[in-house]
């Protein structure tokens, strides 16, 4: 009898935290909406660090374009000159393993890399829309929208400063460790042809850069490849 009772109420302990999780979850990927205004702070305050995601299955604008990541690194040399490097790319050689090996640890590899340059340049169509409807006024709504936009502006800090962390670990794995006094990110953007075009190759496609500014070096754990070495 206290076995069942035991059995019944562990049964709905973990049905109870699925449901709470899931629905924390499913409102968190959500689009913005009133019900998701207002409780904002707790969804995130639940959802970060361990459970961010985002999911755009069905999201409706189609892929356009391919983003590589590049960085350059400010090095000290023995006789206390600095000399800066040629952009490495830190993308492709990820990509390139995922594609051979699906299994390949590559794919959490090079998963922040992406994450952090969504964040920093993907915008939510809603909360600009939000935001026209703002008033003169001191207004709950007001209040609400001021929230989501700081979250958002700490979002796009956020991915910055992975995307700094991410090229100091790989200009130690490059160039050793100890020798990088800053580091510099640059995005290549390919758009590709559209689909009118879609015969033509990729390179025909209108290629662009966003360079950020140097940043300093950051202590980072060092990247280990695909064999498992530094």
């Amino acid at each position: 009898m206290i076995s069942r009772i035991v059995k019944n109420t562990l049964s709905v302990v973990i049905l109870v935290v699925l449901v709470v999780h899931f629905g924390f979850t499913i409102a968190y990927i959500a689009p913005i909406n009133p019900v998701k205004l207002r409780i904002y702070g707790v969804i995130v305050s639940y959802m970060h660090p361990f459970f961010v995601q985002n999911w755009h299955l069905f999201a409706p604008d189609p892929v356009k374009d391919t983003r590589v990541l590049t960085v350059a690194c400010r090095l000290r040399q023995p006789d206390g000159s600095t000399t800066v490097t040629d952009w490495a790319d830190i993308s492709t050689p990820f990509r390139q393993a995922r594609y051979i090996n699906r299994f390949t640890p590559a794919d959490r590899m090079d998963r922040p890399q992406s994450s952090a340059v969504h964040a920093i340049f993907n915008r939510d169509e809603t909360l600009t829309m939000l935001q026209k409807h703002r008033t003169n006024e001191d207004s709950e709504y007001n209040a609400m929208v001021d929230e989501l936009v700081e979250a958002d502006a700490q979002e796009r800090k956020n991915g910055v400063l992975l995307l700094n962390r991410i090229a100091s670990a790989h200009c130690d794995r490059l160039y050793g460790q100890g020798r990088t006094e800053a580091v510099r990110v640059r995005i290549a953007v390919l758009r590709f042809p559209r689909f009118s075009e879609r015969y033509l190759p990729d390179a025909a496609g209108e290629l662009s850069y966003i360079t950020m500014d140097w940043a300093p070096y950051q202590v980072v754990a060092p990247i280990v490849n695909m064999e498992g070495s530094q």
